[in-house]
């Protein structure tokens, strides 16, 4: 607001930062802003719909060093495109989506997969190292990025996070974004994390760390009438005063991994019970 800002670039994390100071200071609007472009990790669409309802454009954008930022909103986009996906982009980038399995199988319109591209902002390839190259395209010359995601059928993509991010429960794949964009639409958090916590018996389980004043309970029944299927629902849960981050502002999931296997960090055991159980 002092210097009268109308165009701002950041992560989602310094989006939420700002929102949160945003409501402690009972500020109707945010100075004089009239875009937010928001780029580095997935934007939890109730990141995205706190600046629609204040009159300012989220740019919802999506790339890597080697491609760009290929893949962007533009602001005559609907609403449910700008807060729900990275738009079509430009015609320097083709995206497809291929089989996270398969890398040569393409996948269709709605269907997640690893996000692929080619075109004329993409690198050649990585300097002096050409197994690394080799190893980052598929038999077709697509450049497989690493990434989760799905298009629409009019081309917008939606990014679901990173292939090694995945959290896999007894052979289920359990999407951590899905359950942290579900977990920001509470009021009382701002900020959530959902990691994997290693399980003999099932590979893995999830655990929901948060920044904010809700229980375990109340915030298992939230994500439940937020629409979370029970099989991905939380098993762990951990309330932090801050999360390790970045020094680009993204959160240090992986870091949060070690801190519970070290110790340093001792999520508490949850169970979702829905209504009417009681055993």
């Amino acid at each position: 607001t002092e210097t009268g800002a109308t165009y701002v670039m950041g992560v989602p994390t310094h989006a939420m930062d700002l929102l949160a100071e945003q409501r402690a200071q009972g500020a109707s609007r945010m100075g004089a802003v009239e875009t937010f472009y928001m780029a580095g990790a997935p934007i939890p669409p109730s990141v995205a719909e706190a600046f629609v309802h204040q009159g300012i454009k989220p740019q919802n954008v999506y790339g890597m060093t080697e491609n760009s930022s290929h893949q962007f909103t533009d602001p005559k986009d609907d609403i449910n495109t700008i807060t729900e996906t990275c738009g079509r982009g430009g015609p320097a980038y083709e995206v497809k989506i291929f089989d996270s399995e398969n890398a040569d199988r393409p996948l269709g319109p709605g269907e997640v997969g690893q996000i692929g591209g080619r075109g004329a902002c993409l690198m050649l390839g990585y300097y002096a190292n050409q197994e690394a190259t080799e190893g980052s395209f598929n038999s077709s010359g697509w450049f497989l990025s690493g990434d989760l995601g799905m298009l629409d059928e009019a081309g917008n993509l939606t990014v679901s996070g990173r292939l090694k991010d995945l959290i896999i429960r007894g052979g289920h794949n359990i999407h951590p974004t899905t359950i942290e964009a579900l977990a920001l639409r509470h009021k009382d958090i701002e900020k959530a994390a959902a990691f994997p916590v290693t399980d003999k018996r099932l590979g893995e389980r999830v655990c929901l760390a948060i920044t904010g004043d809700v229980a375990a309970k109340p915030l298992l029944q939230h994500l439940a009438e937020e629409g979370l299927s029970v099989y991905d629902m939380p098993e762990y849960y951990l309330n932090l005063e801050t999360f390790p981050l970045t020094a680009s502002g993204k959160i240090l999931k992986r870091e949060l991994v070690d801190m519970v296997k070290r110790g340093e960090l001792k999520p508490d055991a949850v169970r979702f019970k829905p209504k009417g159980e009681t055993a």
